[in-house]
């Protein structure tokens, strides 16, 4: 109530100033106010971005399940449906060819000079 009084025994000119100081402050703090909360919207429109990434990864993951399920039901049918006939004669096919390894002319001198003391020691 002071503050009252003494801005009626000031001169018009100064109340004007006083109330536009009065509003310019009033008007600082909506600009800090406001730039707190662009600041928080900024930070959850980063978090949603996230969170929304991370959905998208989890929807992808459990979009691949039926896949996965489906596959692994076709192979438990074959294994059912399969004979043990059928695995005999699996048995009794020739077996699969083995694989040599072949010198080429690239070799170098110091594999060259082992397999050639390697049929040395054979000949011996």
């Amino acid at each position: 109530m002071s503050n009252r009084s003494s801005e009626l025994n000031l001169p018009p000119s100064l109340q004007n100033l006083y109330q536009k100081q009065q509003e310019y402050a009033g008007l600082q703090a909506l600009r800090e106010a406001s730039g707190d909360l662009v600041a928080r919207a900024e930070k959850l429109s980063e978090m949603s971005n996230i969170m929304a990434d991370g959905g998208e990864a989890i929807g992808g993951v459990l979009r691949n399940w039926p896949h996965v399920f489906s596959i692994l039901n076709l192979f438990a049918t074959q294994m059912d449906q399969k004979p043990d006939s059928s695995r005999t004669e699996e048995d009794e096919q020739d077996p699969i060819p083995c694989l040599v390894r072949l010198p080429y002319g690239g070799e170098t001198t110091s594999a060259g000079a082992t397999s050639s003391e390697g049929k040395d020691k054979a000949k011996q």
